[in-house]
């Protein structure tokens, strides 16, 4: 039988639908290919169903200091309400919109359901975690980045008192003082930070941050930062690194200022522990391709943004990748 189209399709249903045909032709309608197009909507995911065993469980988790975390993080731009968008401008309130604390509560459950025990965000998201944990009974541990009005001290004091299991340096403000050769300002937060109890990192988009780190002998108990391809059509488009404070250009496009392979060789020589965020690049590779090489290119974990019906094909992927116990991997694992 050839390939009817849409009008085909519902010219005849009208006739059959006429000779009481209805549940024979809705049968009929749904193999149709027209049908497999366009819908109907993706069935939701059950971890139950659908979560594929872990035939190495123990290499999907590692240590920070004494902080036991999954090798997959979910990352928590999203819940957070600052997703990056490039030029899809009703996407941070879209995603405002969407993430109630109910639809949080549930990418929270489906993420422990999946083996997922951590979250990276914000000091903003610490009044639904708090939440959460309280009223829900979940276990699931927050990285915060301690962006917050008063300062990163700040940020990480008031992020360890509602509960975070470790705090760093947000990248944005940690590449800016890079660029101005501020390693006071490392320092400082290193020290004053790590009376809180808890492991201590510094993120950042820009490799030669943790460059400066190292020469100014600034190390923290882990790194946080961002890898990704960068050969996409977009990804230098509009780009004014002279008009920027950290280094990568204005546009909300890239999260990088070299290729990936460039942080894999130098990271490689680092002990600290890496996660390493943005892997997808907003989206630019698919969590397949990305998954593979970011952990043989040497991350002890990564931070994923995911929305609820997400996880379980990421897990899944991530799972797949470390079947094998990853013999590729140059890097030895810290952490």
């Amino acid at each position: 039988m050839k390939n009817l189209s849409r009008r085909d399709l519902i010219a005849g249903g009208a006739a059959f639908l006429a000779l009481g045909g209805a549940t024979a032709y809705t049968k009929y309608l749904r193999s149709q290919p027209a049908v497999h197009v366009t819908g109907p909507a993706v069935p939701a995911f059950n971890p139950e169903r659908d979560l594929k065993g872990l035939s190495h469980p123990m290499r999907m988790f590692g240590k920070i200091g004494n902080v036991s975390l999954s090798r997959l993080i979910l990352g928590g731009n999203m819940i957070g309400g600052w997703a990056h968008c490039r030029d899809m401008r009703f996407y941070d309130k879209l995603v405002k919109a969407y993430f109630t604390d109910e639809r949080i509560f549930r990418n929270f459950r489906m993420a422990e359901a999946c083996g997922v025990n951590t979250i990276l965000t914000n000091p903003a998201l610490m009044r639904v975690i708090n939440r959460y944990w309280r009223e829900e009974g979940g276990r699931i541990r927050f990285i915060s980045d301690s962006g917050h009005r008063e300062g990163v001290i700040k940020g990480a004091q008031v992020s360890v008192e509602n509960g975070a299991s470790l705090v760093y340096y947000h990248g944005g403000y940690a590449d800016a003082a890079a660029v101005k050769g501020d390693w006071k300002a490392f320092r400082t937060y290193l020290d004053e930070t790590r009376k809180l109890g808890v492991p201590v990192g510094v993120g950042c988009h820009r490799l030669a941050t943790v460059k400066f780190c190292v020469e100014h002998d600034c190390l923290p108990d882990f790194w946080m930062k961002t890898v990704h391809r960068i050969d996409y059509p977009t990804a230098h488009l509009g780009e004014d690194k002279k008009a920027s404070q950290n280094g990568l250009g204005v546009c909300d496009n890239r999260f990088v200022d070299t290729d990936r392979q460039e942080v894999f060789d130098y990271m490689q020589s680092r002990p600290e522990p890496w996660i390493a965020f943005k892997i997808l690049g907003a989206g630019i590779e698919h969590p397949r391709e990305a998954f593979p090489i970011v952990y043989k290119g040497g991350a002890d974990f990564a931070c994923v943004g995911m929305y609820d019906y997400q996880l379980v094909e990421d897990v899944n992927i991530a799972n797949e990748v470390f079947k094998d116990g990853l013999p590729s991997r140059r890097r030895p694992w810290h952490g």
